[in-house]
């Protein structure tokens, strides 16, 4: 889902211009994809792929340590210094990566969002020819990325607290969410109005989404009975009158 990141760099913890600046004074600068003084060839052309290995390697410790720390503590509570200490490197290094802890959630959400990326085509068919199996077995397989997103979407849904950004990015998902669902199930369906598929559609997500926030916070353990519950839901709101 394609959007702009504001510039600049703001101040305090999520400040990197001085930050950095400082940080950089009488200590050894580790070396980055940025730096000049990256190895170069016999040829004297510099290693860009060796470079850029590195600097994605880097970016990618980041992003692990600040999972862990957000796990750990939470978001709020998590500071820049406690990534780069679990990372293991500088403030210099972490502001050639990031403007902020906030820009790492916005690569959390993407990371979430291509999880579920395609799980609407799995509904194919379904909305036009409803049956409790095949809306179980869709819930089945939603259910089945919930654990791969988890250590994700908790910090995410904490960040969408205390960040505007974050709120408007993870509402934008939510948007995506309730679009493309009525889309899978009513598109082909001539009785439903689309203003009423899209009403459906947020009246369907709306219990799964709060099993899902219960399931990511350990308060949901029957994810079994959960989905029965919500196919019976489902199955009375997309059947087909005079069926």
């Amino acid at each position: 889902m394609p959007r702009q990141r504001p510039s600049g760099r703001p101040a305090g913890d999520r400040g990197g211009a001085s930050a950095a600046g400082t940080e950089g004074t009488g200590s050894v600068r580790e070396p980055s994809a940025d730096d000049d003084s990256a190895p170069v060839t016999a040829s004297g052309r510099p290693k860009g792929g060796l470079r850029a290995a590195q600097r994605a390697f880097t970016h990618a410790r980041f992003i692990d340590s600040a999972v862990v720390e957000f796990t750990e503590r939470g978001y709020a509570r998590t500071t820049v210094d406690d990534i780069l200490a679990r990372a293991g490197t500088t403030r210099a290094t972490f502001y050639l990566h990031f403007r902020s802890k906030a820009d790492i959630l916005r690569e959390l959400y993407d990371r979430v969002m291509a999880v579920f990326e395609g799980i609407y085509a799995d509904l194919d068919g379904l909305g036009c020819d409803p049956t409790l199996d095949g809306i179980r077995a869709w819930l089945r397989l939603d259910v089945e990325r919930w654990a791969q997103v988890r250590h994700y979407a908790v910090p995410l849904a904490e960040g969408a607290v205390i960040e505007p950004e974050i709120r408007a990015l993870v509402e934008q998902g939510y948007e995506y969410h309730i679009q493309s669902l009525a889309q899978a199930l009513f598109a082909d369906r001539e009785d439903v109005k689309p203003e009423d598929a899209e009403l459906a559609a947020i009246i369907l997500l709306n219990p799964l989404m709060n099993f899902y926030d219960r399931y990511m916070h350990g308060r949901l353990t029957d994810t079994e009975r959960m989905i029965t519950l919500v196919a019976a839901a489902w199955m009375a709101i997309i059947k087909v009158p005079g069926r």
